[in-house]
């Protein structure tokens, strides 16, 4: 369940996908024909033997149809609403669950044609890394196993207990902390004397050196093995004393070859935490660079993960989920409620960042109240005082574009990052058709396409599959689900 590298080599290209030539019909809607490699209707050279699947996704914001195919196959959308939409490719060497090559393109459907589309499919570089699985951790500290691309959970089986936060090596091999042991698997590889002293995030993988840190609160140790013969004992190194000039520790942390960046809470502002990028001598001394503040960015709220790209650039999660005041939504206190988070990727020096799915305008969430009286709460269940809410929390028709509320990058693929990602949002209550109001919580998986940086839904689950957090509130919104008026809510929204 962690931040681990990929890479991006130079740009093989090569057409994996045809779809049928423009040809006239009589329906109203349109139809899109794709031709898989292998097939006699395909209009190119199939070179890359190694692929067995494709997934073939065809999607608008009304539209979103997903089908796979063999080598040789051909794979068909029909009956579609004239407009424009987005297709999207995949090949898969399922022998190894290795994603062979990917591409998308924009076309436009027209009423009673089939459409001509070409996919140009860029080549995964196979030396990247890749995430095998996903380790998502409940509320209650429980790890599960899921394998990437089914989102089910995987034969394969570790004993976490009550382990710290997990890396996953190039081999699909996991490491966690529990205890005072390192493990791999299920295989202990390594006392560590002082478990009292880890960070929140303790355990980084860089895939560039095949090496494995550990983060303390006043040092970071690297301890790299030779997995070919299964040596314990491997070599120690810690960087430095990487803290602030105040003396802070950090709060999360993440590597790549002579590159170390750090998160710290500044004891002047707590609310604004600081980025700080660090370089590492041949004496293992650590010399600070930049540094840059969250506000610079424009976001705020707590860093949750960070992780190192293949290409240098920096991925950091920011997540805010806050009630103010606290505890209780009351119109007179004036309430605001935060659920939303953001991916900030920043380049490798810090010195310029782009900011995805953060939620950055508020909107009013409104309570419809009875009227015709003096007094708005008058027949209102309870002692119910709510008028509206101010939410920075996406609107329902973005949620597969924004975050709720980012808490872990669990899998990255030479292409995507997979972000477990948990927040609410908020229907109130309408006294006057006595329906009540509801906390609508989300616990998913969130997919960034690394190309253009689309984020959308990789699976929702539902609160008796899976919770990330076990969101509560107290105060008036949170009414009964028994009696006359249970289960009676407002749409969500």
């Amino acid at each position: 369940m962690k931040k681990l590298i990929f890479s991006i080599l130079p740009a093989f290209l090569f057409a994996f996908i045809s779809c049928m030539n423009m040809s006239s019909g009589s329906g109203e809607n349109g139809s899109v024909r794709v031709a898989l490699p292998g097939s006699g209707r395909a209009t190119y050279t199939y070179s890359k033997n190694n692929a067995d699947k494709f997934i073939v996704r065809l999607y608008n914001d009304d539209f979103d149809q997903t089908e796979e195919g063999a080598v040789g196959g051909v794979i068909e959308f029909g009956d579609l609403e004239p407009g424009k939409y987005t297709a999207t490719a995949e090949a898969w060497n399922l022998g190894k669950n290795i994603l062979e090559g990917s591409g998308s393109t924009e076309i436009t459907v027209r009423a009673g044609e089939t459409t001509d589309c070409n996919i140009t499919m860029i080549l995964e570089g196979q030396t990247a890394y890749y995430s095998k699985y996903m380790i998502l951790t409940d509320y209650s500290n429980t790890k599960y196993i899921y394998d990437y691309p089914s989102c089910n959970k995987s034969s394969k089986s570790v004993s976490f207990g009550t382990s710290y936060n997990t890396v996953e090596d190039n081999n699909g091999q996991i490491y966690h902390i529990e205890g005072s042991n390192l493990y791999k698997d299920n295989d202990s590889v390594l006392n560590i004397s002082d478990t009292s002293k880890l960070i929140k995030n303790p355990l980084y993988y860089d895939s560039k050196t095949d090496t494995y840190w550990i983060g303390l609160e006043k040092k970071i140790i690297q301890f790299q093995f030779c997995l070919q013969n299964s040596d314990k004992s491997g070599n120690t190194e810690a960087f430095g004393d990487p803290r602030t000039p105040q003396g802070q520790s950090f709060l999360n942390f993440a590597v790549q070859e002579n590159k170390v960046y750090l998160i710290y809470i500044d004891y002047e502002d707590s609310s604004d935490p600081n980025i700080i990028y660090f370089t590492k001598d041949e004496n293992v001394k650590l010399t600070e660079q930049k540094r840059i503040q969250l506000s610079t960015i424009g976001v705020s709220g707590e860093v949750t993960d960070m992780a190192v790209l293949e290409d240098g650039t920096v991925a950091v999660l920011v997540n805010e989920k806050s009630l103010n005041p606290a505890n209780q939504f009351t119109l007179t206190d004036g309430c605001t409620v935060n659920s939303r988070g953001a991916l900030v990727l920043l380049s490798s020096d810090l010195s310029t960042y782009k900011v995805y799915g953060w939620t950055d305008s508020p909107r009013t969430i409104s309570a419809k109240l009875n009227s015709g009286s003096d007094d708005p709460y008058n027949g209102a269940p309870g002692n119910s005082q709510i008028a509206s809410i101010t939410a920075y929390i996406p609107e329902y028709a973005g949620r597969n574009s924004h975050f709720y509320g980012p808490m872990r990058i669990v899998a990255i693929r030479p292409k995507e990052l997979v972000i477990a990602d948990c927040g609410a949002n908020f229907v109130l209550p309408d006294y006057n058709e006595k329906k009540n109001g509801k906390m609508f919580t989300h616990n998913r998986l969130m997919t960034v396409n690394l190309r253009n940086f689309a984020i959308d839904c990789k699976k929702e689950f539902s609160e008796d599959e899976l919770k990330f957090q076990n969101l509560t509130i107290s105060g008036n919104i949170a009414v009964t689900t028994s009696g006359d008026w249970s289960n009676r809510y407002v749409d969500e929204k």
